[in-house]
């Protein structure tokens, strides 16, 4: 098993490891979120990242902020998805084993309307990333799928703001990050069945029915006489 495993991103990874702090402490994984970066900011640090935790695996989540505009300008989704593969390349030559996820669903950016494309360009890079992640050394997880619903937003249970995840939407991922990253997930808890028409239920729920009943005749008759 590979292990420590540093996640690296933006204020999605960093979320991440505060909503799931037990999640991260049990699996020996290591937040390194930064809010706001954008993937070419992610490469000034991404070395000193893998350096300094002594990683022998990468999470590798971000570009959202580069289709946000954050350094204030436009990014076309070809050089965010090169940004991302030349970090791939670069763990890839350090020894270090890599996964890359998605960037998730959002039908807007919130901190900037004037971006009207969101949607399009989320989906070019995931295109992208699922089509060449394995040819730079890479695992592709599709959170997206995860997320989405029919027209590609994020969903309204799995979110803050229409972006950023809630500890609900971190939760509904984490299962397929830790399937990814070669964890056995252990399976939700079965519910108790309920007792089925004909069962042991019915005849005692009858039975208490029927007494209840001829206790409220016992006293009606009492009451009249």
């Amino acid at each position: 098993m590979v292990a420590p495993i540093v996640f690296i991103g933006d204020s999605i990874t960093e979320l991440w490891g505060f909503h799931r702090a037990g999640t991260f402490e049990a699996y020996d994984l290591i937040p390194r979120g930064g809010s706001g970066q954008t993937a070419r900011w992610i490469t000034m640090r991404f070395r000193r990242d893998l350096e300094e935790t002594g990683a022998q695996g990468v999470h590798l989540l971000c570009g959202v902020n580069d289709i946000g505009r954050n350094e204030g300008f436009f990014v076309p989704a070809e050089e965010i998805a090169r940004t991302l593969a030349g970090m791939l390349d670069e763990a890839r030559a350090m020894g270090v084993k890599a996964w890359i996820g998605s960037i998730m669903p959002a039908a807007r950016i919130p901190w900037n309307p004037e971006v009207k494309d969101a949607p399009a360009m989320i989906a070019a890079v995931n295109a992208w990333l699922r089509e060449h992640a394995h040819a730079h050394g890479a695992t592709f997880i599709d959170y997206h799928a995860v997320l989405a619903n029919e027209s590609g937003a994020l969903r309204e249970e799995y979110g803050t703001d229409g972006l950023h995840l809630s500890p609900a939407g971190y939760a509904a991922i984490e299962p397929l990050m830790l399937s990814a990253l070669g964890h056995v997930v252990p399976p939700a808890p079965a519910l108790e069945p309920a007792a089925q028409p004909g069962g042991v239920a019915e005849p005692l729920f009858r039975g208490f029915v029927t007494a209840a009943l001829l206790a409220t005749a016992a006293i009606l008759i009492f009451a009249f006489r």
